[in-house]
């Protein structure tokens, strides 16, 4: 075998010991050997030999012939070891499919008498600082499977700061290209925030994203999979955090926000209208 440690990487990531993947190498290529021998070829201490041999002889890599008091191996053809070994795999992965069963079957029960007693705090989840809320909604984004759903108004959290933007796009691109649909309404920007918004809403539909604009939304919201909601509250009491931000994995608050959505999307524009209020601030000037 030319490159022994691709061999050795290998065998360890198909879940085979070093010691052995050593020894089944030695034997394979001298495919008779006493322990002594073994020893001396694959370089494992004496008495390691008989005892990996033997855990070898079981699972179906090497064969064990007897003479007299002395013991010699001999190596399993590849094929039909591999192909013992991954038998042996799939038996145990079975194995642990019906356990698995079995423990959901006794968990279930548990579970469900558990969560009929939640509490609010157990499904609402409250976050006031900025980069806490940046890394949430990422994340939430990220774990989207089947739709992704916002509304997009001002305060902008992602104001002079041009990287979480990015990071934001960046994955909003991810999940569109594994199929995720993503609808979003925008509140008219203000003059100073319109020529940004209409960039970033340019970039969006180039990769997939439905956009509509609308003059007022009620809400900075967003909706995943319509299971969570992130729910944006401006603070009216003078606070260090100028932004409060709910995360509530409430199907049901879910399905009264889509609701709200598609009421909103049916009365919405296309986005090129901003083009016009952009002209109309301009004359303003």
């Amino acid at each position: 075998m030319r490159n022994m440690r691709e061999y050795l990487e290998k065998m360890i990531a198909l879940g085979v010991s070093e010691t052995e993947a050593k020894i089944y190498r030695a034997l394979v290529v001298r495919r008779d050997l006493s322990a002594r021998q073994i020893q001396e070829i694959a370089k494992v201490p004496r008495t390691k030999v008989y005892e990996v041999a033997q855990k070898m002889v079981l699972r179906g890599m090497c064969i064990e012939k007897k003479m007299g008091s002395k013991r010699r191996y001999q190596a399993v053809e590849p094929r039909r070891a591999l192909t013992r070994l991954l038998n042996q795999y799939e038996k145990q992965l079975e194995e642990k499919r019906a356990l698995a069963q079995d423990i959901e079957r006794i968990i279930t029960p548990i579970y469900k008498e558990a969560t009929s007693h939640l509490e609010i705090t157990d499904y609402v989840e409250v976050i006031k600082d900025l980069p806490s809320i940046h890394e949430r909604y990422i994340n939430l984004v990220k774990n989207t499977k089947k739709e992704f759903v916002g509304f997009v108004k001002p305060p902008y959290a992602h104001r002079q700061k041009v990287d979480k933007l990015d990071e934001q796009e960046d994955v909003e691109f991810e999940i569109i290209k594994r199929g995720v649909v993503v609808r979003v309404l925008y509140e008219y920007p203000g003059e100073n925030e319109v020529d940004e918004i209409i960039e970033h809403i340019k970039r969006c539909i180039s990769v997939g994203e439905k956009a509509r604009v609308v003059p007022r939304l009620p809400i900075k919201m967003y909706i995943f999979d319509s299971r969570y909601v992130l729910m944006a509250l401006d603070n009216s009491l003078p606070s260090l955090y100028p932004l409060t931000m709910l995360v509530i994995e409430h199907p049901g608050l879910a399905q009264a926000a889509l609701m709200l959505f598609e009421y909103l999307w049916k009365r919405a524009e296309n986005y090129s209208i901003l083009k016009k209020l952009k002209k109309k601030h301009s004359e303003r000037r």
